[in-house]
């Protein structure tokens, strides 16, 4: 989450101070985070006025700011439009080839979530029943039979 009544940087600069000691790091980092999510033209609106995408992107800015070796993402495509869904898929995508970030995704949306992962698994009653990669979980039988039915396919 964020902090909804503090701008972007205020946000940023009140999570980094926790974590990076350094100020020259510290600004360092945050700029490098702005820019990298193109945070730029919102850096000193208050957070609650972000549009959806933007609050994603902050989120996910906060999250990196202590340099994590695993990002975990609840439904980080609820409620978003199609074009947002592609950059944040692209985001993602980003952190795990360029950061060597893991990151770990839980999601209903799951065209979105599968256009963008190596690997996912379908959890049914508590139990992972089917895992695999994208393409082999989608025509896996337990897997069409518990989630995705018979006609689910992805682009």
């Amino acid at each position: 989450g964020f902090f909804h009544d503090m701008t972007v940087i205020e946000n940023l600069k009140s999570i980094s101070e926790i974590a990076i000691n350094n100020t020259s790091a510290r600004n360092e980092k945050i700029n490098s985070l702005i820019s990298k999510f193109e945070l730029d033209p919102v850096r000193d609106i208050k957070a609650k006025f972000l549009s959806g995408g933007q609050r994603k992107k902050l989120v996910i800015a906060i999250a990196l700011i202590s340099e994590p070796k695993v990002l975990l993402l609840d439904e980080p495509f609820a409620a978003l439009d199609v074009m947002t869904i592609k950059i944040l898929q692209e985001i993602i995508v980003s952190l795990q080839t360029f950061n060597n970030l893991s990151v770990i995704l839980c999601d209903h949306q799951a065209r979105d979530l599968l256009r963008c992962v190596d690997s996912a698994a379908i959890i049914h009653n508590g139990r992972v029943v089917a895992q695999d990669t994208p393409t082999n979980l989608i025509n896996n039988v337990i897997a069409k039979d518990t989630y995705f039915g018979d006609s689910f396919k992805i682009n």
